[in-house]
């Protein structure tokens, strides 16, 4: 097999990672059989919600791992380096007014008979995807919290699960709290709701960003929600829409908590490539997520989760466990990532 067409290859599911907001900041050039170049389109970035840059810059490694993973799945290794250090990123990224294309990292392959495949193949790709529909009964298994904490530990994180239904209500709560603030907030109001795609015509024509089907809420809602936030701070109006929110959310098991250096962009990369393995390992077992940033990135709820649960360095909280199976959002095609 030619090795342009393995980048082709590689790319139709790499192009299946997760990003915030479904941003998909990736892009790649293309330079010989075996030799491309990795890019960040500053247009996909998220300044205002993201201000240190460690989310794109955890989607970048998590983006390096999913081709990673394919190309050992090919008898090939993966081999970069990153054309500046990671914080570097974070200054161009807040610093860009205009479109820019940031070469990120430089990629090899290299043919590698002696790679064992992993049992990551190419359908958990298009398996995982955040789950907001209600959440069944049913517990995680002992065996796989104790494999999700084993498999964060050898990479230096640590996994924490809360089932306590008197926490989880009030983190949940929390997290409506801090929600409902963070919509109000003029920045971050802007930048999220460019985001959203309200209709099916909007979802096809983007194959980006966070789309009305996937959400578990109706067109109207969604789309009140984001055009007259204030209704939110209105104390009628603010409980019924916490009321219906929750309502949405439906039964919460269990919550999950990853935790560890992350903020720090350097951290951030390498947490990436852990949390696309780890995001694998859940679509192996049938696991869905819903993470509440929001939990993390509001500073006032961040400090809430650190007095409530005494875990410290928590970079993402999630509701965990089975659903019936999701509405899958769009993705950008191979030939949109590519770039001359």
């Amino acid at each position: 097999m030619p090795a342009m067409s393995l980048w082709i290859i590689l790319l139709e599911t790499a192009i299946h990672t997760p990003s915030p907001h479904n941003v998909q900041p990736w892009r790649l050039r293309v330079k010989n059989e075996l030799e491309a170049d990795l890019l960040i389109d500053t247009a996909r970035a998220l300044p205002k919600e993201d201000p240190t840059g460690s989310f794109i810059i955890l989607t970048m490694g998590m983006f390096i791992e999913a081709l990673s993973v394919m190309a050992a799945n090919h008898r090939h290794q993966l081999d970069y380096e990153l054309v500046h250090p990671p914080d570097w990123y974070a200054r161009a990224i807040l610093d860009a007014r205009t479109q820019e294309f940031l070469p990120f990292a430089g990629l090899r392959l290299r043919a590698d008979d002696t790679i064992e495949n992993n049992h990551y193949d190419r359908s958990l790709f298009k398996k995982r995807r955040t789950s907001r529909l209600a959440l069944l009964p049913n517990p995680v298994p002992a065996e796989t919290t104790a494999a999700l904490r084993a498999l964060a530990a050898a990479s230096d994180q640590r996994y924490e699960e809360i089932t306590d239904a008197t926490l989880i209500e009030r983190i949940l709560d929390q997290n409506t709290r801090a929600l409902f603030h963070d919509l109000n907030a003029p920045d971050y109001h802007d930048e999220i709701t460019s985001w959203f795609r309200f209709t099916d015509r909007a979802s096809l024509r983007h194959r980006d960003g966070l789309d009305y089907r996937c959400m578990n809420t109706s067109r109207p809602t969604y789309w009140m929600t984001a055009r007259f936030p204030k209704l939110l701070q209105l104390p009628l109006a603010r409980s019924l829409m916490a009321r219906k929110y929750r309502q949405q959310l439906g039964p919460v098991p269990t919550m999950g908590m990853l935790a560890g250096d992350f903020w720090a962009p350097a951290q951030a990369f390498a947490t990436g490539r852990f949390f696309m393995r780890f995001w694998l390992e859940l679509a192996s077992r049938d696991l869905y997520i819903h993470p509440f940033g929001n939990l993390v990135t509001n500073q006032k709820a961040a400090q809430w989760m650190l007095e409530e649960t005494k875990v410290p360095d928590i970079w993402l909280v999630f509701k965990i466990g089975y659903s019936n199976e999701p509405p899958k959002s769009h993705r950008r095609s191979v030939e949109e990532i590519l770039i001359d």
